[in-house]
């Protein structure tokens, strides 16, 4: 039996939330930013149907929004589902691939929050996500 999605629910918010804000992301679970430069990182948690296990998928956009469809969104409203490319945290570092889940274990839900605190820590991260097309960007 896995941990709840109560208890992960809670581990996020007393671990990553706050590791988050450190790292100076803005916004509330499930979608934060955070401004960097012309640009914006987005962050997504997405549990998966059976509350089991969750991703968190990353992505940038223009700092001042996008137009999609035919209507502007602005960063608060950001999301990566919106994205051509994206990067699912704790898979390779390459656009569009892999599938890494977190998963929730029984009594393992801090055990998971540190998880992931420890990926976002990585500093190749943050240089491959720099990489990554800047949905709204000019050019």
């Amino acid at each position: 039996m896995g941990a709840t999605r109560e208890e992960m629910d809670a581990a996020l918010k007393e671990i990553v939330l706050p590791h988050l804000r450190s790292l100076g992301f803005k916004g509330s679970l499930p979608h934060l930013h955070r401004l960097r430069g012309a640009a914006a990182d987005l962050l997504t948690f997405q549990f998966r149907s059976d509350g089991g296990a969750f991703v968190i998928e990353l992505g940038r956009v223009a700092a001042g929004g996008f137009n999609f469809h035919g209507r502007h969104i602005p960063l608060k409203q950001s999301k990566t589902s919106y994205l051509a490319e994206r990067h699912r945290l704790g898979s390779e570092l390459r656009v569009n691939y892999g599938d890494h889940w977190f998963e929730l274990r029984s009594g393992a839900a801090l055990a998971v929050a540190h998880q992931v605190c420890a990926e976002l820590d990585r500093p190749e991260l943050w240089d491959f996500i720099d990489t990554m097309a800047v949905l709204g960007e000019a050019g």
